[in-house]
């Protein structure tokens, strides 16, 4: 009879969590400004895998190449890869951890004026700096999570220095960055 009962006890408690395991991707959209116009960029992170257990969902690692960073410029793609020292450090980082989608769906039912935000940490070349997202757009179905995470970041903050194009034109401090992930049920 104990047997019977640890067994049913098992089942039950086993059965209340739920785990969806997901490849991810995301596509990016920068922005930036110079003393000679504004630009903007795209880019898209590796492939990776998270794994959503009762609403959370693992977002430990996701890397974007710094040879895929592309503005259509092929001058100014030099002189930022060369900004970003790509031989040295090819990949910019960030890490979420553990993102509470329940905390973000209870934000949207509620329909609060406020917008839902998610902190994570990104690292370029050897810095890394905490970092809050604005998450918008923000869309669910039984096979697919998408979201859209925008953010500002200060190249000073991570020790960057903007190149001058004919000792001239300077890229400003400030980008602003679009990330449209998509996590698809495997």
């Amino acid at each position: 009879m104990r047997y019977l009962l640890a067994f049913v006890l098992f089942f039950t408690i086993s059965s209340t969590v739920f785990a969806t395991d997901y490849r991810g991707d995301c596509a990016i959209v920068f922005k930036g400004s110079s003393t000679l116009h504004d630009f903007k960029g795209k880019a898209s992170c590796q492939p990776f895998t998270a794994s959503e257990v009762d609403g959370v969902v693992d977002m430990s690692k996701l890397s974007v190449a710094v040879a895929g960073m592309d503005t259509g410029n092929s001058r100014r793609d030099k002189k930022m890869r060369e900004m970003f020292d790509e031989k040295k450090f090819p990949m910019i980082t960030g890490s979420a951890g553990l993102v509470a989608l329940n905390d973000i769906r209870a934000s949207i039912k509620k329909g609060t004026d406020s917008a839902t935000k998610v902190g994570f940490k990104l690292k370029i070349r050897e810095i890394v700096k905490p970092v809050t997202a604005t998450v918008t757009n923000f869309e669910e179905t039984d096979t697919r999570i998408t979201a859209v995470l925008a953010f500002t970041l200060s190249l000073a903050e991570y020790q960057l220095k903007p190149p001058l194009v004919l000792g001239v034109i300077g890229v400003g401090d400030k980008v602003s960055v679009t990330a449209t992930v998509v996590l698809n049920a495997k």
